[in-house]
C-alpha cells in the first residue's frame, strides 16, 4: 500500500493535470483508496447506495434529491475492481472500468465520451463520439 505522503503527493499531481481535470469520473479520487465496513473488513462485491452528483450519499449533509441517482459499486479485496468486464462504478449512461484500485477507462454522456487511462493517469479522452460514428456510418 502507499503511504499517506505518497498518496498525498499523486493526488497533488493527478489534480495539476489537465486530462485529469476534464475527467468526468467523480469518483476518480477513488484510486489507491481501500474501504472498509464497519468491522474494518475491505469491502467486497456489489453496494449500491443512492448519492447525488457530488457523490453526496442520501441523508448526508448537503444531499441533492435532484440530482441523486443509483450507484453500483464492485468492490475486491477493498478496492475498486472491474470483474469480468463489469464496470466497477456504473449509473445511469456512466461506467468505469477499474483493476485492483486503478482507473481504466470511463464511458460517459451515454457513450458519446470515453476515456482511457493508463496507471491510474488520463491519456486520452475522445468526445462527440456519436457525431463522430453517425458520420462514419455506424
Amino acid at each position: 500500500m502507499m503511504s499517506k505522503e505518497d498518496f498525498e503527493e499523486n493526488r497533488k499531481r493527478l489534480e495539476s493535470d489537465e486530462l485529469y481535470k476534464k475527467s468526468k469520473s467523480v469518483h476518480k479520487a477513488y484510486q489507491y483508496m481501500r474501504f472498509t465496513d464497519s468491522d474494518g473488513k475491505p469491502l467486497e462485491g456489489q453496494i449500491v447506495r443512492r448519492e447525488d452528483r457530488n457523490m453526496i450519499p442520501m441523508g448526508g449533509e448537503g444531499y441533492d434529491e435532484a440530482s441523486s441517482r443509483l450507484v453500483i459499486y464492485s468492490f475486491r479485496d477493498g478496492v475498486l475492481h472491474s470483474n469480468e468486464g463489469e464496470p466497477a462504478v456504473q449509473y445511469p449512461g456512466h461506467w468505469e472500468i477499474w483493476d485492483a484500485g486503478l482507473l481504466m477507462k470511463v464511458v460517459s454522456d451515454g457513450g458519446d465520451t470515453q476515456e482511457f487511462w493508463e496507471n491510474g493517469v488520463p491519456i486520452c479522452i475522445e468526445t462527440n463520439l456519436a457525431e463522430k460514428r453517425q458520420k462514419a456510418g455506424l
